[in-house]
């Protein structure tokens, strides 16, 4: 099986799903969704395999959904109406191919790893990032609820409404703090952390592993973690076919369908300058290193 934005390797007991899409920061565009959930398939029916890996390729893990084209914010509410029909590949769906895979799932992250991106690794059973990760929810500033509802589970209902109410991102260490990542460490040792983790668990035998990630996945969902996720996109669904209910959001597409995306993003980012100057102050000490 060929694919265009991802890589995919097995080598027993280990599989790796690269996200290879670097010059749009891993941007998830649907292609990408459907070749990650073939090659997560793929793994988790491979009794070879014990562990996935799942990476990316560049200076970021994603920078989330790919909102650039088709997939954008101008078709958000139809994507969102054949969600609630029971039609097409969402969030939800995207959701299950991490929680319902039978093997567990370690998300190596490094650089920026925000909105669906976030998503995509807190559906991961495991998450290791570099010291120069990222994290948050900015998207929540021009649209619907977080998908990844799981945020109260996972760090809290404290930090989840201060995150999920401002957008406001949050460094690595701040991350291991809160639970949202399992290890921190330098960048230039994330793949050989990575690697070392997934030895050790392959070393398990494969069926506990298994039972055990059964197991902690229906004491979450006995917790209405499901439900939760399903409501989240239902709250979308109506936010964003609604954007008269929201002059943010109303304004937002108004720039784009007259502006650009860019032109967008410009005048959202403008919005909140105090709250993410740290973030662009870290970016631009990045980029001059």
């Amino acid at each position: 099986m060929t694919y265009e934005t991802i890589t995919y390797e097995k080598q027993a007991p280990i599989a790796v799903v690269t996200l290879n899409r670097p010059e749009k920061l891993n941007a998830l565009s649907i292609e990408l969704q459907h070749e990650v959930r073939r090659a997560l398939a793929d793994a988790g029916d491979d009794d070879d395999i014990r562990v996935i890996v799942l990476k990316a390729a560049g200076r970021a893990f994603s920078a989330g959904f790919d909102i650039s084209g088709g997939e954008g914010p101008e078709n958000a509410a139809e994507i969102r109406r054949r969600f609630l029909r029971g039609k097409g590949f969402v969030a939800s769906t995207w959701w299950d191919v991490f929680w319902n895979n039978p093997k567990p799932i370690i998300a190596q992250i490094q650089g920026y790893c925000i909105a669906g991106g976030l998503a995509t690794a807190t559906f991961c059973d495991l998450r290791i990032c570099s010291d120069d990760a990222k994290f948050g929810a900015p998207e929540i500033r021009t649209g619907g609820p977080y998908i990844p509802a799981v945020w109260p589970w996972v760090i809290g209902m404290t930090k989840a409404r201060e995150l999920l109410y401002t957008g406001n991102l949050i460094d690595a260490a701040e991350a291991k703090r809160l639970d949202l990542v399992n290890a921190v460490v330098p960048a230039d040792e994330l793949d050989d952390a990575v690697l070392a983790e997934a030895e050790t668990i392959a070393k398990l035998p494969a069926t506990t592993v298994e039972y055990n990630k059964k197991l902690i996945n229906m004491a979450y969902e006995l917790m209405g973690v499901r439900q939760v996720i399903d409501r989240s996109m239902e709250l979308e669904a109506v936010a964003l076919a609604s954007p008269e209910s929201s002059p943010e959001i109303a304004h937002f597409e108004k720039l784009r369908a007259d502006q650009g995306l860019n032109a967008a993003l410009a005048w959202n980012a403008a919005r909140f300058t105090r709250e993410d100057s740290w973030f662009r102050a870290a970016k631009d000490e990045e980029s001059s290193s």
